[in-house]
């Protein structure tokens, strides 16, 4: 095999060690921000570090070593939308549920919590809609 051949089957991205340390350190706030975001949209039980664990390994993986530099395009810039995806893509594989079971949870759970703040206190069966108790 040439060195041009060798030259094209490797990654575009950044292959140096220590320069990819300093870029995820670097972009490590991004991938926090972008965790909390997607986090606050998520049931309580979804733990805030493993979307950032997820958002890490899709700059790692998906944006350090897949960033051409030669398209003119910034590094943050894309590293965003890299992050996001991996985060989404995490949750999506955890996820065994349809979207409309999730949609039906998320109004269950914003029923609960609407309850509390009207009664002042958790909610009993009896204060339940659909119980005539």
């Amino acid at each position: 095999m040439s060195s041009r051949e060798t030259h094209m089957l490797a990654p575009r991205g950044y292959k140096d060690a220590e320069e990819r340390e300093r870029l995820l350190l670097e972009h490590l706030p991004q991938v926090k921000y972008i965790a909390r975001r997607i986090h606050g949209r998520l049931p309580a039980q979804v733990p805030l570090d493993d979307l950032i664990h997820a958002g890490v390994v899709g700059l790692n993986r998906r944006g350090l070593e897949k960033f051409d530099p030669g398209k003119k395009v910034q590094l943050k810039s894309y590293a965003k939308f890299r992050i996001r995806g991996a985060i989404l893509d995490s949750l999506r594989e955890m996820d065994w549920s349809p979207r409309h079971l999730r949609r039906q949870a998320r109004r269950i759970e914003e029923a609960h919590r609407d309850l509390k703040l009207r009664l002042g206190r958790v909610a009993t069966e009896p204060n339940l809609p659909g119980n005539s108790g």
